[in-house]
Formats: structure tokens, C-alpha cells, sequence
């Protein structure tokens, strides 16, 4: 009897290796657009960081140039296009933010320092003024020099509109000597008291005295609810009242 597996024909064989395929090449790198991106990211970082944000800003003006370069670069080798425009994206947001907190820090510091210059006169005696949004509004008065010896006296009116009690010192009214900062003096003829607080809704007829010595000429008296030495004050023209004019 014949096998029943003799008609079949032998399984076949294993298939043999095709033709060796090499590994696919690697798109090239963008080295630029990865530059331009991590310059982005640290410069956004310290763009609210007074003075430290200035290095950022540095970092931005070579970023830029750099995702401006890996774009074009990224449009030939097909890689790092969008990485590019992120760093871009962020230099600008960066060198925006840090330009306005720049500009912010070193403007109020000046006026906390004091080297700032004064403000031209706005204001004259008798004409009625505000200062911080209508917070404080004053009217001076009277201005003369010579009442005593080197000092000049000077009366005004001032009413709190605002919210919180307001201090009027050697803070908040100073004084404008030949084009330079001084002090002044303010006091509350009803008390006798050096410095005045005027609550929310109160107004009063105050005084105050600035010392000017011989040569010297008084431009203005100057007022402002926070501080006076500030770029916001308003400085009241002294006039022809000034010993030195």
C-alpha cells in the first residue's frame, strides 16, 4: 500500500536574504532653531527681573537673528521650522516685557532716590490743582520770602478725596531750589504740629515754610500724595517771591 503522503510535494524552503537596505540617513539637525529657543525661554524668564532682565535683552538681540536663521534653515532641511518661530516668539515677548519693567524700575527709582529732575511748573499760586487722580487737591494760597530771615512761608488748602488718609510732611510737599530738590516744612496753624494727616473727605487751610539763603531763588513748592520728588508731583511756580530772582 502506498504512502498517502508520497504525492505531496516537499515544503519549501526558507526564503532566502534580499538585497542588503541600508539604514535610512537622519534629517540633518537645526542647531540654530534650538539655540534661538533656549535663548528665548531663559530671556522670558528674566524679563520681569529688574537689571538682571538687561542681559536678557542682550539675549534676545542674538536670538532673533538666530530663529531668523534656523527658519531658513529649517525650510531647506525640513526640520526645526517651528522651534525657530517659538524662539523668535518668545525674544520679542521677552525684549517687550523687559523694556517696560526696565523703564518702570529705573523711573521710580529715581523718584525714591531723588535723582530724578524736578518737573517744570504747572501750577500757579492761586490756581487750583489735583494730584494721583484727584486723591489730593490743593490751592496755595500765599508765597512770600523775606518774612524771616533766609525763609519763605507759604499757605494752602488741601482736601482728601480719596480712600486712605493722606500725610502732608517732608515726604509729600518738598520744595524746588535753583533746579534742585529741597525739603519743606508743613504745619497745621490750628495745632502748632509739624506734619499733617488729612483723613478721607477732610479738607484744611495749612502752612508751610521753605529755607532759602542769600543768592539762592525758590522756583516752585511741590506736592504730590506720595511722594514729591516724583516725576507725577506738581511744582507751584514760586514767582518774583524768591529772594534770588
Amino acid at each position: 500500500m502506498n504512502d498517502p503522503t508520497s504525492s505531496y510535494p516537499p515544503p519549501p524552503g526558507p526564503i532566502p536574504p534580499g538585497p542588503f537596505q541600508p539604514t535610512p540617513a537622519r534629517p540633518p539637525s537645526n542647531g540654530l532653531a534650538v539655540a534661538a529657543l533656549v535663548i528665548g525661554i531663559v530671556a522670558l524668564t528674566i524679563a520681569l527681573i529688574p537689571i538682571l532682565n538687561l542681559v536678557g535683552v542682550v539675549g534676545t538681540l542674538v536670538g532673533i537673528p538666530l530663529g531668523i536663521a534656523g527658519v531658513r534653515k529649517g525650510r531647506r532641511v525640513g526640520r526645526g521650522t517651528a522651534m525657530a518661530g517659538a524662539g523668535i516668539a518668545l525674544s520679542g515677548v521677552a525684549l517687550v516685557l523687559s523694556a517696560v519693567i526696565s523703564f518702570l524700575f529705573w523711573r521710580y527709582l529715581g523718584d525714591l532716590l531723588d535723582f530724578v529732575e524736578p518737573p517744570d511748573p504747572s501750577a500757579e499760586i492761586g490756581e487750583e490743582f489735583e494730584t494721583d487722580g484727584g486723591d489730593l487737591v490743593v490751592t496755595v494760597t500765599s508765597l512770600e520770602c523775606g518774612t524771616e530771615p533766609d525763609e519763605c512761608t507759604f499757605t494752602f488748602d488741601a482736601t482728601n478725596n480719596g480712600h486712605r488718609s493722606i500725610s502732608l510732611d517732608d515726604i509729600t510737599v518738598k520744595s524746588v531750589v535753583d533746579g534742585q530738590w529741597d525739603s519743606a516744612d508743613v504745619s497745621d496753624p490750628g495745632t502748632s504740629s509739624y506734619g499733617v494727616d488729612l483723613a478721607p473727605g477732610e479738607s484744611k487751610s495749612l502752612t508751610g515754610s521753605v529755607r532759602v539763603y542769600s543768592g539762592e531763588h525758590l522756583d516752585g513748592i511741590v506736592f504730590d500724595a506720595n511722594d514729591a520728588s516724583s516725576h507725577s508731583a506738581v511744582v507751584v511756580d514760586a514767582g518774583d517771591a524768591s529772594p534770588g530772582q
